[in-house]
């Protein structure tokens, strides 16, 4: 059964502090074997090893009384004749020794420790307490006689600062220069050891030693003797320990430092990393020396800088490190103080020579306790106080001990001290990196526990933001469609700054409405709810449609739309709707930033992957930026949102929506320079659409088989189907409906749904054949075109047909798999009639094809009847006129009056014309009827009336019947022939420059009330002469009866009776209804009135 997790996180502290005590008592006991701790002394320069087994009992250290020769640097040579004993001379640098040249021992010298002169009776000479000086140390070792071959190491520890060695007579290491002077002594103090074969019953060593750079001079740690391969295992122990130690610290100081790099909230991982480094390079600077055997030419005082340097950043970080760590236990004004003395420290080591500040190490050394004790209180009050981890900071403030003391020991002499060292270092940190590790687990637990609460809370907002979104869009879209009507004019005329107000109304609430549509795709994104339907796709008809969205979109804004895509490139593979939408945002932000210049679309191919690409002339992005912008709720800069608006979700909706796909999105920009945003997708090949052919057409308004023709397989396809048959006319067929749609799939799903209601269907495989359908004068009833289709899209076919058709004579209907807003203000703006959203529902096309016929039918039935009440105009009295003139005429003139009766037939067979269904007809037959009435009231008033006729040969074109005649009718009865005098009436017909036929009717009549039409004419009230009055009325009522509008009453009341019958107002409905504009009528009292008609091309 396993151990459970709160059980083992209670041992573990426990466990770890037996395992480092067992580690540190297991390397002391076997240092001890290594080292005798019981080895004979030497006393007065002598040590007797005579009865001392070397293979049993270990290495033994040469401590003791050494014979000491101050201020003389002598050579074993120099002993061959004795000594003089109990002279005592200068002292240690004073260049000692009896007259006649024999050395002279100034005493004997404690080993391990500083040098004294002390001499032979115990008596100190005046200089004998100088550090610096020269001199020899020798000691006579007594060896058992059976070892005369046996070969014995020397470790040689620490020496300040230089020495030489010899052994036997013989030199066999040294540690620098020692010399007489400073300048002749060259510093050097690294361990080594050497090995030589004992000749004799005694062996001689005897050491030369100068010092003028450190504060201590002599052998300070011991100097060991053994054989040979003891003396090795013991070095290659020693070496190997300071190594491991050293370098774990090493690179436990870099992975914290690397952890902080990634996550830099976590500051006690630096200073901790930070502190493993400093006490890696204190390692390898104290013990061994390692770092001064790897590079030997470092000079001795920069290597004792070092030395103490590292010592004091160790310190440093670890104050830092507890105080960061152990905020709530540390004290401010203390850990200050330690940083000052730190500092000063630091200072003084950094710029004064090793002989400076050498002299006060115990001061140094009392400091770091002192700051070492500090570490020590805090952890252990930690422990008291059981705060997270409490065992480990006790078993760590016992590691700080055991350094403390290690430290203390060492710098004492103890060189077996120095061994606990390196193990109480990595017992410390070793416990630091468990405590570390144990509160990022617990952190880590407690982000996982967050994590699942912010999932949920995350899932939660989710579906708010969906929910809220939904609920959103219905009372938004109505918000913006009443401020949208009350600018058209519903609720009458709009002060500028109520048009202001309204227009900001429309751009906040459209904003807010692509907010809550990004919304939406952005939690579908969340959730994974989108689902690509990816087919071959052309890129070249979705550009052209977005940037026909985004003509109407923009407004006024200074910015070109440029599409740069080649002819050659190849479809892509992709969800025709996903890339509408990555286009549409990419374009859509382009301009939102581009103020002014050239917004262009640019694309090509390479090895299989199309690369698309939007470049704008905008205002840029930083450098820094340009990756966060891809991010959720992120802008470009903080300025961005308060001037441009948005919330930084385009982008990110943009970016998922290309990574779905397999493709990659990134972005080029210099601030103020414009923006390159380029992303890639996978060209399609044959195969894919081939595939795409056979699928299932139920999906095609997803993602639309653009590519049927890019192959020779599917060019035979697409070639069939351009000539496939319309569809048979079902029983009792009245209406003909023509369907444009480049997907073959697509257009056989539109053929069968149609038929089936009994409607007669052409089919057409492009824009282009469509139109040339049209051009074959087959009565369609009804166009029925996809919006995306190579060449000709949706809306530039409804352009052409709204230039030949009315939205009445054929309504169109788009199908667009994006039923988005933008689309339908571009389609609207086009001339589309209506919208069906893909993929097709059988049910809604039928109900929208059914209600777009029936408004057809209705507008052909409502021209037709005002047609018949048109004709049935023509009064008795008018009638009665004409017969009186033609009487009287024909007495006078048979000819004349011949010509009258002909014009009235004329007249009479057009007016009555009951056979003519036709709701255009050619200008010439209008200006017929014109003739025959304008002849024959001519005959009436003769001189009164005069015609003068401005008609160009080329201006031939058909218009709507009887909208002339009357007009001129009106012009004679209650213009010109109101004056006593009479008048002209002048008839022009020409063609416009814009395309198209402009008709002018004027006179020279009384003319009217300036206003008085325009003050009667809202487009939503005009059906009679009566409405036109009530509507005079009705403005004259809010402004007061004596007002302008009051006066134009009289003349809309006029107006009205004298439209009486046939009336302007029903011409003005009719051309309404056809082109969406009426007439356009100038007049003034006095001067007449001119009636102008605009036919569009």
């Amino acid at each position: 059964m396993p151990m459970p997790l709160r059980t083992l996180k209670s041992i573990l502290p426990s466990s770890l502090l037996l395992l480092v005590v067992l580690l540190v008592f297991a390397y002391w006991f076997s240092f001890n074997r290594i080292i005798a701790s019981d080895a004979p002394r030497a006393e007065k320069g002598v040590v007797d090893l005579s009865g001392w087994s070397w293979t049993d009992r270990g290495i033994v250290p040469l401590n003791g009384q050494w014979e000491f020769y101050g201020g003389q640097l002598l050579e074993p040579a120099d002993f061959e004749d004795g000594t003089v004993e109990g002279e005592i001379g200068a002292g240690i640098g004073a260049g000692a020794g009896a007259g006649d040249g024999r050395p002279v021992r100034t005493g004997y010298a404690e080993v391990p420790g500083p040098w004294v002169a002390d001499g032979e009776d115990g008596d100190k000479s005046e200089n004998g307490k100088s550090p610096y000086g020269y001199g020899t140390y020798r000691l006579r070792i007594r060896l058992p006689e059976s070892d005369s071959h046996r070969i014995y190491g020397i470790v040689v520890n620490n020496i300040k600062t230089s020495h030489r060695l010899f052994a036997d007579g013989e030199p066999i290491g040294e540690g620098g220069v020692p010399g007489e002077s400073k300048a002749e002594t060259k510093a050097v103090n690294l361990p080594y050891s050497r090995f030589f074969q004992q000749n004799g019953g005694t062996a001689e060593i005897v050491i030369q030693v100068a010092n003028f750079s450190y504060a201590k001079g002599g052998i300070t740690h011991p100097v060991y003797l053994g054989e040979q391969a003891r003396i090795v295992s013991y070095r290659d122990y020693s070496i190997a320990l300071d190594a491991i130690v050293g370098l774990a610290l090493f690179i436990l100081g870099c992975y914290f430092l690397v952890l902080y790099r990634m996550r830099r909230r976590e500051k006690p991982w630096l200073l901790f990393g930070l502190s493993c480094l400093a006490n890696s390079v204190y390692i390898l600077t104290h013990g061994d020396k390692l770092l001064g055997l790897a590079f030997p030419a470092i000079p001795y005082e920069w290597f004792t800088k070092t030395q103490f340097l590292s010592g004091i950043l160790s310190e440093y970080f670890l104050l830092r490190y507890t105080r960061t760590s152990y905020s709530r236990l540390s004290h401010k004004r203390i850990v200050r103080a330690f940083e000052w003395e730190l500092a000063a420290r630091f200072a003084v080591v950094l710029a004064a020579p090793a002989s400076v500040y050498s002299n006060a190490d115990w001061v140094y050394y009392l400091l770091s306790f002192a700051l070492m004790f500090y570490a020590m209180y805090v952890m252990v009050a930690g422990a008291v106080r059981k705060l997270e981890g409490a065992a480990l900071m006790a078993i760590s403030a016992l590691f700080l001990f055991l350094i403390n003391m290690g430290s203390y020991l060492y710098n004492g002499g103890a060189m077996e001290a120095y061994f606990m060292q390196p193990l109480a270092f990595m017992g410390f940190m070793f416990a630091q990196v468990v405590l570390l590790s144990k509160r990022f687990t617990n952190a880590f637990a407690t982000v996982e526990l967050l994590s699942e609460k912010l999932k949920s809370l995350d899932k939660l907002k989710d579906e708010f933001l969906a929910n809220t979104s939904h609920e959103l869009r219905t009372p938004l879209h109505g918000m913006i469609n009443i401020a949208e009507s009350l600018l058209g004019g519903a609720a009458g005329k709009l002060s500028p700054g109520q048009e202001e107000n309204l227009s900001l109304i429309v751009a906040s609430g459209k904003r807010m409405a692509n907010l809550v549509n990004d919304i939406l795709d952005f939690s579908k994104l969340r959730n994974g709810e989108i689902v690509l339907r990816t087919s071959p796709v052309d890129a070249r008809p979705l550009v052209g449609v977005i940037f026909e969205m985004f003509r109407h979109l923009a407004g006024k804004k200074p910015v070109r739309l440029a599409d740069r895509l080649p002819a050659d490139l190849p479809p892509v593979l992709a969800d025709e709707d996903r890339l509408t939408q990555i286009l549409f945002n990419l374009i859509g932000n382009a301009l939102k930033f581009t103020k002014e210049g050239e917004v262009a679309v640019f694309a090509h191919e390479k090895n299989g992957v199309v690369t698309i690409g939007v470049k704008d002339t905008g205002i840029g992005i930083a450098k820094d930026r340009q990756e966060a912008i891809f991010d959720s709720f992120e802008q470009a800069d903080s300025g961005i949102a308060s001037e441009y608006g948005g919330m930084g979700m385009g982008l990110s909706v943009t970016k998922s929506l290309v990574e779905l796909h397999g493709g990659r999105i990134r972005v080029e920009s210099e601030p103020g320079a414009g923006s390159v945003f380029s992303f890639t997708l996978p060209a399609a090949g044959g195969a894919a659409a081939a595939e795409a052919a056979r699928s299932d057409p139920g999906d095609i308004g997803f993602a639309k088989r653009k590519a049927v023709r890019a192959d020779s397989g599917s060019a035979a396809a697409a070639s069939a189907s351009r000539h496939e048959p319309s569809a048979p006319k079902g029983r009792g067929s009245e209406f003909t409906i023509l369907i444009a749609d480049d997907d073959a799939a697509n257009r056989q799903v539109l053929l069968n749904l149609l038929t089936l209601e009994g409607y007669s269907v052409v089919a057409a495989a492009d824009g282009a054949e469509a139109l040339r359908r049209l051009d074959e004068r087959r009565p369609f009833d009804l166009l029925v075109v996809d919006l995306m289709m190579p060449g000709l899209s949706g809306y530039d076919v409804c352009r052409a047909v709204r230039g030949r058709y009315s939205l009445s004579e054929l309504p169109v209907l788009i199908l667009t798999a994006r039923n988005r807003a933008e689309d339908m203000i571009a389609g609207f703006a086009a001339g589309a009639n209506d919208f069906l959203g893909k993929p097709v529902e059988a049910e809604e096309l039928r109900a929208r094809v059914r209600t777009l016929l029936g408004m057809k039918k209705s507008a052909a039935d409502l021209i037709r009847s005002e047609l018949d009440f048109l004709r049935a105009q023509i009064k008795p009295h008018f009638l009665f006129n004409t017969i009186n003139t033609v009487i009287s005429v024909s007495h006078r003139n048979a000819e004349e009056a011949r010509q009258l009766l002909t014009k009235l037939g004329t007249f009479l067979r057009e007016s009555f014309d009951f056979d003519n269904g036709e709701q255009r007809v050619p200008l010439h037959r209008e200006l017929d009827l014109v003739r025959a009435y304008l002849f024959i009231e001519q005959a009436r008033f003769g001189e009164r009336l005069r015609v003068e006729y401005a008609v160009d040969e080329e201006a031939d074109a058909e218009i709507p019947p009887l909208i002339l005649q009357p007009i001129v009718e009106n012009a004679v009865r209650h213009g010109v022939t109101k004056r006593p005098e009479g008048g002209t009436v002048r008839i022009v017909a020409r063609r416009a420059e814009e395309g198209g036929l402009v008709l002018v009717v004027e006179d020279d009549g009384p003319g009217m009330e300036a206003g008085a039409w325009a003050a009667a004419s809202a487009e939503s009230r005009i059906a009679t002469g009566e409405s036109l009055i009530a509507a005079a009325e009705s403005r004259a009522g809010r402004r007061g009866s004596d007002s302008a509008d009051a006066r134009q009453v009289a003349d809309a009341r006029s107006a009205g009776r004298t439209r009486q019958g046939v009336g302007l107002a029903n011409i003005d409905r009719r051309l309404r209804t056809l082109y969406g504009t009426g007439l356009d009528i100038a007049s003034a009292p006095g001067e007449g009135t001119r009636v102008t008609i605009r036919i569009p091309g």
